[in-house]
């Protein structure tokens, strides 16, 4: 099975780059932008989640159904997507995400 990379990565990085661009324009405050990606967040969550769920309960059960190749193929396309609205989350979150990441005695104030 042949996985698309790019297809559902570029409305979500233009998606991304609007709502940013939007937010330091202006137009609109950082915690609607905020918002919108962290609702995103949760539902390409509950999408892939739900799916790999299933997906295992069948392989559990040796249910072989041909829905199976389908639901793998948009578990492992909405995978794709939360990887990369993930980097938007800790690109959102960078103050506080590297103290999580980069240990204090490293650190250099910006």
């Amino acid at each position: 099975m042949v996985y698309d990379i790019l297809s559902p990565a570029l409305p979500f990085i233009g998606g991304y780059l609007l709502t940013y661009s939007l937010y330091k324009m202006n137009i609109i405050k950082k915690a609607l932008h905020v918002n919108i990606w962290n609702f995103i967040i949760g539902i390409a969550f509950l999408i892939a989640a739900g799916a790999g769920f299933i997906l295992l309960l069948f392989l559990e059960f040796g249910v072989k159904l041909p829905i199976n190749p389908q639901l793998l193929y948009w578990h492992v396309e909405v995978g794709i997507a939360l990887a990369l609205v993930t980097i938007f989350h800790i690109h959102t979150y960078w103050k506080s995400a590297k103290t999580t990441f980069i240990p204090a005695k490293r650190r250099v104030k910006s």
